[in-house]
């Protein structure tokens, strides 16, 4: 599979993802604006879980990608566009707190696609170095272009 089409089917993927998330989930973001413990604990769940979901999407797509930072943002970025556009169009019962809610979404899935990002290209160095170890040939869409250059 060559970058593009990886590309493409993990954007899309983050798309749907986000927009999934957003329909099973729409019935609780009226919790957030309870008062107390028990909004703060569904606003940090809502972050939670938009913080894991990124950091697994962008952690795989940084396993297999060459330069995964842009796409990893753009797709944390598709995630959370769906809940934002849900919550400025629709009266989910936030009031006040709507800002708060999608300043918290925004930073979450922007900080799990940042540490995504960063485990990823460490697997991704244990894979290769492994591949080196055994004597295989590594995969052409893990080479980079100077590899077989050094070889003096």
């Amino acid at each position: 599979m060559t970058n593009w089409q990886r590309t493409f089917a993990f954007v899309s993927g983050a798309l749907v993802f986000g927009l999934l998330f957003i329909i099973i989930s729409n019935s609780f973001i009226q919790y957030v604006a309870n008062p107390g413990t028990t909004g703060y604990l569904f606003l940090f769940g809502f972050g939670l879980i938009f913080l894991n979901l990124n950091f697994g999407i962008s952690r795989r797509f940084a396993i297999k990608a060459l330069n995964p930072s842009g796409i990893a943002y753009l797709m944390a970025l598709l995630t959370i566009v769906p809940t934002i556009f849900w919550v400025y169009t629709k009266d989910v019962g936030l009031a006040e707190l709507q800002l708060v809610f999608v300043l918290t979404v925004i930073f979450s899935a922007f900080l799990g696609a940042y540490f995504g990002i960063r485990r990823g290209a460490v697997k991704r160095q244990q894979y290769i170095q492994r591949l080196r170890d055994e004597k295989q040939d590594i995969p052409e869409s893990l080479k980079r272009p100077h590899d077989d250059l050094s070889k003096n």
